[in-house]
């Protein structure tokens, strides 16, 4: 199968272009409207005699076969109850669907193959500008997705350094950032994330910054991790040199003791266990969690060590919890930021603060958007990321590719 990409100013034109090459039997795969004109994707036909042959002959053969039996069965057919027959126990046994099946499953992948080259070579050709910005995003370590939308609202008559500020300028306001001042007196905030994410010590850093600002008299620690002996005696030996009350949430009671009482007018800080998310007792801790409809924050610590698919998932899984901003650790760690930044924007989960260390409270910095993309330069820079062609027309390509067949 021959696959090729047109372009032309209206579709009849791009429709005669590929009848002239591929011939009447031609096979439209995709067209979207495009900058000065339209795009279509067009192949020569699949060749489909195999497939009737196969029904055909599959069709005389029952018909043939049933026909003898026909008047002994029908009685007892008609007495047996109805039994759905699934498109699965049609189609399992046919080989030739089968190898059907294989052949489509080959052609999307080659076809996903060509078009990744085509892609990216089609957007250097019309849209150098756009090519040039999409490469150093991309060696930033940003989503594909994400550098192909903030390129498209550069101009394309800039110079290449008024666009490159332009993009760090858009980029910035992209940032999701939380506004609200969450160490304040009164706040419940509950603090989740996977196991080894920083959750203990970011929560110390908080109450270290509040204590020396307002003092001990109003503020308290709380934990939910009863299963992890460790975690528990860290949390607690940061209380006691604070000097500051720690609960810890055996049950329900426990919990809603916190929103009684002396307790209500308190910061409080609560610290969780960061469970396996196919643990049972993870799903008892949300349980626990979501027992009360007191306004309680809810921040999700991200690691971001961990890489774009990694922090998507973890965003996606604790998503029951509804997190009403994140708090990104490790930031003096990772070898790339553009993971975690391109996961945030796409997301648009708001970042309260930042964490780029073990220190306390040093190491806890509140999020100023425009420092957060220096950061992810100077890192992508120091670590000297660069990203060759073929990982260009593979990332930028695919998502091209998987944006063609939505259109």
């Amino acid at each position: 199968m021959k696959i090729k990409k047109y372009f032309a100013s209206d579709m009849r034109q791009a429709l005669e272009m590929a009848r002239e090459e591929h011939g009447s039997d031609v096979v439209i795969l995709s067209n979207r409207k495009v900058l000065g004109g339209v795009e279509l994707i067009a192949a020569e036909d699949y060749d489909e005699q195999i497939y009737n042959k196969s029904t055909e002959a599959r069709q005389s053969h029952e018909s043939n076969k049933q026909q003898p039996e026909l008047v002994e069965t029908i009685a007892t057919e008609i007495e047996k109850p109805a039994k759905a027959e699934s498109v699965s126990d049609i189609w399992t046994h046919d080989s030739t669907i089968d190898q059907m099946r294989d052949e489509l499953k080959s052609l999307r992948s080659m076809l996903e193959q060509q078009m990744s080259g085509l892609a990216w070579g089609a957007i250097g050709r019309q849209h150098p500008l756009w090519a040039n910005l999409i490469r150093q995003l991309i060696n930033l370590d940003l989503t594909p997705k994400l550098a192909r939308q903030l390129v498209e609202e550069i101009p394309e008559d800039y110079k290449f350094d008024q666009a490159w500020r332009t993009l760090l300028a858009l980029l910035t306001y992209k940032i999701p950032q939380f506004h609200d001042n969450i160490l304040t007196a009164g706040n419940k905030i509950l603090f989740f994330g996977p196991s080894g994410s920083g959750k203990t010590t970011t929560i110390a850093k908080m109450a270290t910054r509040y204590a020396l600002e307002y003092g001990t008299q109003n503020i308290m620690l709380a934990t939910t991790d009863i299963y992890r002996v460790g975690a528990r005696e860290q949390i607690r030996s940061y209380a006691r040199i604070l000097g500051i009350p720690i609960r810890t949430i055996n049950n329900k009671e426990d919990y809603l003791s916190l929103f009684d009482g002396p307790a209500s007018e308190k910061l409080i800080l609560i610290d969780t266990a960061g469970l396996s998310l196919k643990d049972k007792k993870h799903q008892e801790q949300i349980s626990l969690l979501k027992s009360t409809d007191q306004k309680i924050m809810k921040g999700l610590i991200l690691p971001t060590t961990e890489h774009y698919n990694g922090l998507s998932r973890l965003i996606d899984n604790y998503q029951s919890f509804n997190p009403d901003f994140c708090i990104p650790t490790k930031l003096d760690e990772a070898t790339s930021l553009g993971g975690f930044l391109s996961v945030a924007i796409e997301k648009a989960i708001p970042i309260a603060g930042l964490c780029d260390g073990q220190r306390v409270p040093e190491d806890l910095h509140k999020m100023k958007p425009y420092e957060l993309v220096s950061r992810v330069v100077s890192r992508a820079n120091q670590n000297q990321i660069k990203f060759d062609e073929e990982h260009m027309e593979q990332s930028i390509g695919h998502y091209e590719f998987e944006n063609d067949l939505k259109h």
